[in-house]
């Protein structure tokens, strides 16, 4: 998978996050189309305008800030490359400023480039359990804070670095954000 659509399928990732109530119920209920390329289509049921409007300008604020990472790491003559892991935590960074959404790489079934994406705790230890038993997700909500660890598969560019075992070695993305307490 190019840089770019890891990338992109990352700044998707993130704008799922910040899926409203509604939706996170009604994903479970809807049932999905297989698109074009084997993708399966999330599409949203209509929202209210300001629930719109926020996450649009979230899906915005993610793409400019990929184009410029992109840019910046990867198009500058001469300039050393830096791994896409790397590249994407600038746009982690700006997420995390602007939206509150705080991101990190998780090392699940494959070597870690990296001693910081680690699992920390138990929560992220759980999460480790669960995305190698191929479940889609592991999530909690404590202390205000809604986190979902989610597995990023690893193809064959990636597997060059993060060698593994396993037929389809795979890594974690957790992602945090604050929520309003249960009325």
């Amino acid at each position: 998978m190019s840089i770019r659509r890891r990338l992109l399928a990352a700044a998707l990732l993130l704008s799922l996050v910040s899926a409203g109530p509604d939706q996170a119920t009604s994903q479970k209920t809807r049932p999905t189309e297989k698109t074009e390329r084997g993708i399966t289509s999330l599409a949203a049921k209509p929202l209210p305008i300001e629930q719109a409007r926020q996450r649009l300008r979230m899906v915005h604020d993610i793409y400019e800030t990929t184009l410029l990472a992109m840019h910046r790491h990867y198009f500058v003559p001469g300039k050393e490359k830096v791994i896409p892991s790397r590249a994407m935590e600038d746009i982690f960074y700006r997420m995390n400023k602007r939206w509150g959404i705080q991101a990190r790489w998780l090392a699940v079934s494959a070597q870690a480039m990296n001693i910081d994406h680690k699992p920390r705790n138990a929560f992220e230890k759980a999460a480790v359990r669960a995305l190698i038993r191929e479940k889609p997700s592991h999530e909690e909500v404590k202390q205000g804070t809604y986190r979902r660890a989610g597995p990023i598969i690893l193809f064959a560019n990636c597997i060059r670095c993060h060698t593994s075992q396993r037929r389809k070695p795979i890594a974690g993305l957790i992602l945090s954000i604050p929520v309003k307490k249960p009325d």
